[in-house]
C-alpha cells in the first residue's frame, strides 16, 4: 500500500518496487530534492565568496582527519576542563549503555531530541524506549517521520517523502491519541503550530536532552549545531541533562577552520548563506548563569570510523551532512530514501551503510542504486568521489564472490563472447533475433534474465536491424560495385 514502509527484512526489488508503485511520495521527494538542488546553485551565483570558502573548508577537513587522535586528546581536555564529561564509544551498544547509566543515576524519565544523524545510525531511540524511557524527537521533519514509524528519508529534510495531506492524517491520529485538538488544516502554518504546541509540553518535562553535533572544535572544546527551528536550543538548554552523540570524524582543529566549514551545510543543502540558528556549546551551566544544563555529556561515536582512517575510503568521513548528492541523484529522486533500508541514504548512503555496517549488510547498493552518473561528485562541497568509492565495492563484492551464480556466469560468458570480433557480432545478432518477442510499442517490455531488470524500470530502445559494422561492410560492397 502507498505510503507504507516495506516489511522488516525486504529485499531491494521488494523495497524498489514499493518505492516505484508510490506516485505521492514519489512526486513529493522530486519536488523536494529539485527545489534544494535549485537554491543551492542560486546560492553560489550570488555569493562570490562561496566557492574561496568551500575550496578552504576542503582542506580543513582533509587536515583535521590526518590527525583525528591529537585533536580528540585535545578536544576531551578542553571540555573536561570546563566541567563536562567526555567519554568515547566503540559502537551502538557502548552509547546506549552510557546514556542509560546516566539516566539512571539522575532519575531520567522523559528525554527530547533534536536531529541527530549520529543518533539514527545507532538506533538510539530504541535502546532508550526498550529501556523504558519516553523519547520524543523535535525537529519538525523527525517529529513526523516518529509518528509515522519510519526512518528519515533525507538526511536534512526527513520527511521529504510526506504531503501535507499525510502530515495531517499523522498530526490528527496523535491529537486523538493525546486527547488534544488537532490542527484546524492541513496548510502549513496550521500543521507547524500543532507540533510547537504538542513539543512545547515535552520541552518542559524533559529531564534529558539529547542532541548530535555538526562540528567539534578542538583549539576552545566546543561543540557546534547548526539548525533551521528552534528546537535545538531548547533541547541543548531547557532539560537538567544535554548528552551530544558526535561521530570523531566531525573534529576540526581551530575557529579559523570553523569559520571556512559553518557556511557549508547551509549553502549546499537547503540554499542559505547561514542556517537560522547556530549554536555554540562549551560545558554545562556556569555559576551565575541561568541557561544550560546541570550536566553536559560529549559522547564520540567510532563506530566503525576510525578502521577508514588511511584507507582509500577516508576522504568519506569529510562529509558535512547536507544532503548535497542526494538532492541531485536521480535514482534518490526516484524511488526516495525509505528504498535503501538504511539510515543513510542516497550517494552517501550507498558508501557509508557498507563502510560503517559491513559489505554483507548492504551488498546490493554499491551494485544497484547507483547509475554512476557522477552528478554526486560534481555536487558534493567536500570534493568526496562517491563514484569511485562505489566502483571500488563493487569491485570488492565481485572479489569475495558475493555476486549471485547467475549474475557471474552471465557476465563471465559475456566477456568471452566480447573479447574478440567474432564472438561481438555473434551476440549482437542473436540478441537482434531474440528481442523480436518483447518489442512493444516500440520499445524492450519484459526481456528476461538480467535485461529484465533493466527494461522493468526504464524504457529501453531495441536494438536496431543493422550493426554499424554490418551497415559499413554493405555500403563498401555497394560502392565497390558500382
Amino acid at each position: 500500500m502507498p505510503g507504507e514502509l516495506p516489511p522488516a527484512g525486504a529485499t531491494w526489488p521488494e523495497r524498489r518496487r514499493r518505492a516505484l508503485a508510490d506516485p505521492a511520495m514519489r512526486a513529493a521527494v522530486a519536488k523536494s530534492t529539485r527545489s534544494l538542488a535549485v537554491k543551492k546553485e542560486a546560492v553560489f551565483a550570488t555569493y562570490p565568496a562561496a566557492e574561496a570558502m568551500r575550496k578552504r573548508a576542503v582542506i580543513a577537513r582533509r587536515g583535521s582527519l590526518a590527525r583525528v587522535d591529537a585533536l580528540l586528546d585535545e578536544l576531551t581536555r578542553r571540555v573536561e576542563a570546563r566541567g563536562g564529561h567526555v567519554v568515547r564509544a566503540a559502537g551502538p551498544a557502548d552509547v546506549g549503555r552510557y546514556v542509560l547509566d546516566v539516566a539512571r543515576r539522575r532519575g531520567v524519565q522523559r528525554v527530547v531530541k533534536s536531529k541527530s544523524m549520529a543518533t539514527e545510525e545507532i538506533a538510539l531511540n530504541e535502546q532508550l524506549e526498550n529501556a523504558g524511557l519516553h523519547v520524543r524527537e523535535t525537529d519538525l521533519g523527525e517529529y513526523i517521520i516518529q509518528l509515522a514509524g519510519e526512518r528519515p528519508a533525507h538526511i536534512l529534510v526527513p520527511a521529504s517523502h510526506k504531503t501535507r495531506q499525510q502530515v495531517r492524517a499523522l498530526f490528527d491520529e496523535e491529537a486523538a491519541a493525546c486527547a488534544v485538538d488537532p490542527p484546524v488544516g492541513d496548510a502549513t502554518p496550521e500543521l507547524t503550530a500543532f507540533a510547537r504546541r504538542q513539543l512545547r509540553a515535552d520541552f518542559l518535562a524533559a529531564d534529558m536532552g539529547i542532541s548530535g553535533g555538526n562540528f567539534l572544535v578542538a583549539e576552545t572544546g566546543t561543540l557546534v549545531l547548526i539548525t533551521n527551528e528552534g528546537n535545538g536550543r531548547m533541547t541543548t538548554s531547557l532539560p537538567r541533562v544535554h548528552i551530544a552523540v558526535v561521530g570523531i570524524d566531525k573534529i576540526v582543529a581551530t575557529w579559523a577552520d570553523l569559520a571556512d566549514l559553518l557556511q557549508q551545510p547551509a549553502l549546499s543543502g537547503t540554499g542559505q548563506r547561514l542556517s537560522t540558528y547556530t549554536t555554540f556549546i562549551t560545558g554545562p551551566r556556569r555559576e551565575g548563569e541561568l541557561d544550560g544544563p546541570e550536566e553536559f555529556h560529549l559522547v564520540l561515536l567510532d563506530n566503525g570510523r576510525h578502521e577508514l582512517l588511511g584507507t582509500e575510503f577516508v576522504d568519506i568521513l569529510a562529509c558535512i551532512r547536507c544532503g548535497a548528492c542526494l538532492n541531485v541523484c536521480p535514482v534518490f529522486r526516484t524511488i526516495g530514501g525509505q528504498a535503501y533500508g538504511s539510515m543513510y541514504s542516497g550517494p552517501i548512503g550507498v558508501v557509508l551503510t557498507p563502510l560503517l555496517g559491513g559489505l554483507e549488510r548492504a551488498p546490493e547498493l554499491p551494485k544497484s542504486a547507483c547509475a554512476l552518473c557522477y552528478a554526486c561528485a560534481d555536487a558534493c562541497p567536500m570534493e568526496i568521489d562517491l563514484p569511485r568509492h562505489i566502483l571500488a565495492l563493487r569491485r570488492t563484492e565481485v572479489e569475495r564472490g558475493m555476486e549471485p551464480w547467475s549474475d557471474r556466469l552471465t557476465f563471465e560468458l559475456w566477456g568471452r563472447f566480447w573479447a574478440n570480433p567474432a564472438g561481438f557480432r555473434f551476440t549482437g545478432r542473436i540478441a537482434r533475433l531474440g528481442q523480436r518477442v518483447y518489442v512493444r510499442d516500440g520499445r524492450l517490455k519484459g526481456a528476461p534474465g538480467l535485461v529484465g531488470g533493466w527494461t522493468a524500470t526504464r524504457n529501453a530502445p531495441p536494438l536496431a536491424r543493422e550493426s554499424f559494422h554490418e551497415w559499413w561492410a554493405r555500403r563498401r560492397a555497394s560502392r565497390t560495385g558500382s
